[in-house]
């Protein structure tokens, strides 16, 4: 398995992973995922299929709208980092006051239903294309994707 770096790029990946890049140029730094996930959100988008690499505690996402090219990444890793600042594992309010001293100031929530009751929530950045997972107040997940230069046109990485 390839070594990659724990600093998250906004709108780039995860070096050496980029947005845009083929299932097989992934697999090749990666390695086999340890699961494989294929759903369908709406009919219009097609099929989505998600990595799990679970060592890394990082999830990978193609999506067959675009050519299966790699659209998302998903972190649970304390090790993982954000403009050099760890966010995993912090309170609501602590990850707000971090996000807000690094310049995002366009934060957005939602609450999410669980089947088991946890309280859940989704903190996002549409500007950054970030998504800040919350499980019981406390940062869980960082999930983002690449940046759009309009509503549907996606500013792949070079």
């Amino acid at each position: 398995m390839a070594q990659i770096e724990k600093e998250i790029k906004a709108g780039i990946g995860l070096a050496p992973i980029k947005f845009g890049m083929l299932k097989a140029d992934v697999k090749n730094l990666l390695g086999e995922p340890d699961e494989i996930d294929n759903h369908t959100e709406t009919d219009d988008e097609g099929n989505t299929e998600s990595w799990h690499y679970d060592e890394l505690e990082l999830s990978v996402s193609f999506e067959e709208i675009d050519d299966m090219r790699l659209f998302s990444i998903a972190v649970s890793g304390e090790d993982y980092e954000f403009q050099g600042k760890k966010l995993i594992g912090l309170s609501k309010p602590d990850m707000i006051h971090e996000l807000k001293a690094l310049s995002i100031d366009d934060l957005q929530a939602e609450e999410w239903a669980t089947e088991d009751h946890t309280k859940q929530e989704l903190v996002f950045s549409e500007n950054h294309s970030m998504n800040f997972w919350l499980e019981d107040d406390e940062l869980s997940e960082i999930q983002w994707g690449p940046l759009f230069e309009d509503e549907e046109t996606i500013a792949w990485p070079e």
